[in-house]
């Protein structure tokens, strides 16, 4: 299993500040075992972005709209692929 905690130190976000993380967003969006993984990376990337001020562009509307919810500071650009 993942380890989340140390992944949020990885990025060195400030506890403080409530950010509740992958395990939350795994149970929202019902992810089994093998798929929280991937959610590690999505919120890794996101927390990194917001931390360096950049926006996160992805088509991946499922896991980074709960991610806004959770922390509406970051920034995500969706896009919707044609054909």
């Amino acid at each position: 299993m993942p380890d989340f905690d140390a992944a949020i130190r990885w990025v060195r976000f400030d506890p403080r500040r409530s950010w509740p993380g992958t395990p939350v967003l795994s149970r929202l969006q019902g992810y089994g075992a093998d798929r929280r993984f991937r959610a590690l990376g999505d919120c890794i990337l996101f927390l990194q972005a917001q931390k360096l001020g950049l926006t996160v562009l992805t088509a991946n509307v499922g896991d980074f709209d709960p991610l806004l919810q959770l922390l509406p500071s970051g920034r995500v650009l969706f896009y919707r692929r044609h054909g």
